[in-house]
């Protein structure tokens, strides 16, 4: 089994790289809708506070995700389990199937909060971590999380390119990525606009990293 590369967004909504990928007339609360179109997976963090409260940064989140399209959220390390669990709860009860992932930020009491996961029903989660700061070439942030609990792959990266990659620059990312990764699908969710997604798609399968 090889490395398997797949290409995904962090949503940012208010961040140029985000927001200059949707037509300018495009209301917020319609974004995911649109990058539905074209994507089946986005990474939404920062929406899980510290109470266990989730905010809505594309409005009412029934209306705001497609049903084609699967949600990672992020979970802090400063939301202790009974809250977090509380607030995915809820998410869950919105959002469905629609709801994939959870990811735990490095300094997550993982044990608890996973055991609450699985005492809420929420066993079908993909959950992974905690993060893992890496360094790696060209990124101003890298973090791994591996799998816990059932996910079909090892686990994902969140990645920050520095600057605006060119293609060679994606090459060397992507390379970097399979290099130090176990072998399996492999999601690298990317801080960058969703339009790049394509670009380093078609590097890693010239790569045989797809």
């Amino acid at each position: 089994m090889r490395v398997q590369v797949q290409p995904a967004a962090v949503a940012r909504p208010g961040t140029p790289a985000w927001d200059g990928y949707f037509p300018a007339s495009l209301p917020l609360d319609w974004q995911l809708a649109y990058l539905g179109h074209f994507r089946s997976r986005v990474f939404v963090p920062g929406v899980l506070g510290a109470d266990g409260a989730l905010s809505a940064p594309f409005g009412d989140w029934d209306d705001a995700v497609p049903p084609n399209l699967r949600v990672t959220v992020s979970w802090p390390p400063e939301t202790e389990a009974t809250a977090g669990v509380a607030g995915l709860t809820g998410l869950a009860r919105v959002l469905g199937e629609r709801l994939e992932g959870v990811a735990f930020e490095p300094g997550v009491a993982v044990e608890a909060a996973v055991a609450g996961l699985r005492g809420a029903g929420l066993e079908r989660l993909q959950v992974a971590g905690p993060g893992e700061s890496v360094g790696l070439p060209g990124v101003d942030e890298a973090v791994w999380y591996p799998q816990l609990h059932a996910g079909e792959g090892p686990g994902f990266w969140r990645l920050r390119p520095a600057g605006e990659p060119d293609p060679a620059d994606w090459r060397v990312l992507v390379e970097a990525v399979a290099g130090c990764s176990p072998a399996g699908a492999l999601p690298v969710f990317l801080e960058a606009s969703p339009g790049v997604l394509d670009g380093v798609r078609t590097i890693a399968k010239l790569l045989g990293k797809h």
